[in-house]
């Protein structure tokens, strides 16, 4: 009997048959061609490319209405690296020059792209090695003709190396059931991590060689912790210990869904408000569902990346107008904050040019962009205060430095009032406008821009990632990227304690906001506005109404003089223990 640990990604315990997956080597066979057969050779390798994109096109309609329709954004851009004229052009160039074989050269070419973005030390490109990784071979599988899923994986927990995020979505396509996944690759934020959740798969992620175990006929996945494991080749009291904590999980499952109708209530009374992450679509099935106190981040880069050109004021009004009114169906009256374009780093426009930066994430993003170039924040401001007439509809601002950058943007809302006042538009005069803390220096000045602004949102994703100076995507420093560190918990509580200060609200939309430790962290420092994907609401509103907020005060305390994250975890776990008995 053996024992592997690595990160949960997605909580529950299976208890299965492993199915072991060696990552499929297409045998690539590297040949000449003769100068006659040159064009033909590409036009294989085009074609290729169009079944490529024709296939995720059908994968991805075929999901639409399963799969929220943001967690399938990837494949969209997916799509946009096939006709990317860069890409394409060098493997033609290739092929011409070299007169090899379309799969040796897609393989060369895409080879060199995958080192020059793993050299490069911004998280962002990592993930797009990854992308382009996952486009090559299934360019290449389609020249190949090896495009298989074996039917044996069916009900089996999949152990492999590394998993693409279009090969999960393929298998799910394909109407395989994974009971669990257990991968060596460690990317908790990566796309694959991203899916593995909206599929709500038990996963862990960062096992160590797992191609060296004895895996036995039978094995156990349990992520019902942060730290999860798999115990492999188990005997018989540790498979009925794990019946028992299977059937006790089980039932802790069915406890949340209960809960689903009942108010968000700590035990002494205080209520606590949990809102939804969206991207640029609402999914009304799991706002009915989920019952959520609004839309704490609306991400409109979406909107952007779905758009062939940048949508001009009128059609973003409409289209803020329809999530509203399609969220007040079941949520009338319920708050939605609407983020101001985050492009740059890892989200590009297929028709917008952006500088090339050797670290895109300390670079031109955000509000950085957007006051760069005033046309077009102004279309948007526009959209979102003409929308705001007759909804409850807020506004936020993404990727803060410092306060110039606040008293610019406030400027230019006042000037776009103007405008609208002058063309004679209804437009909301009074709406609230806040801003997401992600950077120290919001941390820092936290009470100064207090004074500006209406309301902060912490986005703890980014702000650990600058905080800490850690690269989230790299298999050594990932390893210090870890929101649990004491640094983020006093950044958090620095915030917190400026907008209670100033009684301005501060809530989090980061994804500490879905754990339950990060919950039992926030709400002792005086947090009460949770933003969060939908699927994480109904165990955050459970967990909520066994907590006792009294009892927090010493939590706090000792969280903030915690030495290092280790410490801040075992604090933490020891009271959700406790809360987790009460009935």
């Amino acid at each position: 009997m053996g024992v592997i640990v690595g990160k949960s990604i997605f909580p529950g315990i299976v208890i299965g048959q492993p199915y072991i997956e060696r990552k499929k080597k297409i045998d690539i066979e590297n040949y000449k061609i003769s100068s006659e057969k040159v064009e033909e050779e590409i036009e294989r390798f085009l074609e290729s490319v169009q079944k490529a994109k024709n296939d995720i096109k059908q994968i991805k309609g075929n999901l639409e209405g399963k799969i929220n329709k943001e967690d399938l954004q990837i494949l969209t851009v997916h799509i946009m690296m096939l006709d990317d004229p860069q890409f394409i052009s060098d493997i033609k160039k290739g092929i011409k020059k070299e007169e090899n074989n379309a799969e040796a050269v897609v393989k060369k070419v895409s080879n060199k792209y995958i080192e020059m973005f793993e050299k490069i030390a911004d998280p962002i490109y990592k993930q797009r090695a990854l992308d382009i990784k996952d486009i090559s071979e299934r360019i290449i599988m389609n020249l190949t003709h090896e495009d298989d899923i074996d039917s044996n994986l069916n009900g089996k927990i999949l152990v492999i190396r590394e998993l693409l995020p279009s090969e999960l979505l393929k298998i799910y396509y394909s109407g395989i059931n994974l009971s669990g996944i257990i991968m060596e690759y460690m990317g908790e934020t990566s796309h694959t991590a991203i899916l593995t959740k909206a599929l709500e798969i038990p996963t862990l992620m960062g096992g160590n060689d797992i191609f060296s175990v004895d895996w036995g006929d039978k094995i156990i996945l349990d992520t019902t912790s942060m730290e999860g494991k798999v115990v492999t080749n188990p005997d018989i009291k540790t498979l009925n210990r794990y019946d028992e904590e299977k059937n006790r999980y089980r039932n802790k499952m069915k406890e949340i869904e209960e809960s689903i109708d009942k108010e968000t209530v700590t035990l002494d009374g205080e209520r606590v408000y949990l809102h939804l992450n969206i991207g640029g679509r609402l999914d009304i099935t799991q706002v009915s569902r989920k019952r959520p106190d609004g839309i704490g981040l609306l991400r409109t880069e979406l909107i952007y990346m779905d758009a062939v050109e940048f949508p001009n004021e009128e059609k973003q009004k409409k289209i803020y107008e329809n999530i509203a009114r399609e969220f007040e169906e079941s949520q009338p009256n319920k708050p939605i904050v609407i983020r101001t374009l985050d492009i740059g780093a890892d989200k590009k426009l297929s028709y917008y040019k952006m500088v090339d930066e050797e670290n895109p994430s300390l670079g031109c993003r955000g509000m950085r962009l957007t006051l760069a170039d005033k046309n077009l924040f102004k279309n948007q401001i526009k959209g979102i205060l003409r929308a705001a007439t007759h909804h409850n509809i807020k506004m936020m601002y993404p990727m803060i430095t410092n306060l110039k950058e606040i008293i610019e943007a406030k400027d230019l809302v006042e000037e776009c009032k103007k405008e609208l006042l002058i063309e004679g538009k209804e437009f909301k005069e009074n709406i609230e406008v806040g801003m997401m803390v992600e950077v120290p220096s919001n941390v820092m000045l936290a009470d100064i821009f207090a004074d500006y602004v209406d309301f902060f949102s912490i986005g703890t994703n980014d702000l650990t990632q600058y905080i800490l100076a850690t690269d989230r995507y790299s298999p050594i420093a990932e390893k210090l990227y870890d929101c649990y560190d004491p640094a983020v918990i006093r950044a958090i509580n620095m915030v917190s304690s400026a907008g209670l200060r100033k009684n301005k609200k501060v809530s989090v939309c980061g994804e500490m906001a879905g754990e339950n430790q990060a919950v039992i962290a926030l709400l002792s420092l005086g947090i009460r506005d949770l933003s969060m994907a939908p699927a994480y609401i109904p165990k955050v509103r459970n967990l909520i109404r066994k907590i006792e907020l009294s009892e927090l005060k010493e939590i706090k305390i000792k969280l903030l003089k915690s030495k290092d994250s280790q410490e801040v975890k075992n604090i933490l776990n020891e009271y959700l223990e406790i809360i987790e008995g009460r009935n």
